[in-house]
């Protein structure tokens, strides 16, 4: 009787078998990198940095940067800030803004670049804010 349990389970098993996902090629070893679709915005532009003292924008001049996290402690802030540095390449400043310490990165000049790279960073399971400093 076990015999015909285990084909009836293994015919079951043959019919619902799907190809292999994303999960199945972390398991080969194989780097899980999606592809963004270009379809969320309109113009898909590159997210290149520049100074914080730049100011690219002529209509209004606006400076846009990523806040990654709001912390309390600052100790915490400061192992964070080494973190989110190695995992994103930025160089983290830490802001005080009562009672806060606000972890933000890059540079951008466009509000649309720095959701672009915000949106990028989602797929690392790395959350940013975009905020406008001028």
């Amino acid at each position: 009787m076990s015999k015909l349990h285990f084909f009836i389970l293994f015919c079951v098993a043959l019919l619902f078998a799907q190809k292999p996902t994303d999960v199945d090629s972390l398991f080969k070893g194989k780097e899980y990198l999606p592809k963004l679709n270009p379809s969320l915005r309109s113009s898909f532009k590159s997210t290149d940095q520049i100074p914080v003292n730049a100011v690219k924008d002529e209509k209004d001049g606006a400076l846009y940067v990523l806040q990654f996290e709001a912390v309390a402690d600052f100790d915490a802030a400061q192992r964070r800030k080494a973190q989110i540095s190695a995992s994103t390449g930025y160089g983290i400043q830490i802001v005080f803004d009562t009672p806060f310490y606000k972890l933000r990165g890059g540079s951008f000049s466009s509000k649309a670049a720095a959701e672009d790279k915000a949106r990028e960073l989602l797929v690392y399971n790395i959350n940013a804010l975009v905020i406008r400093l001028r």
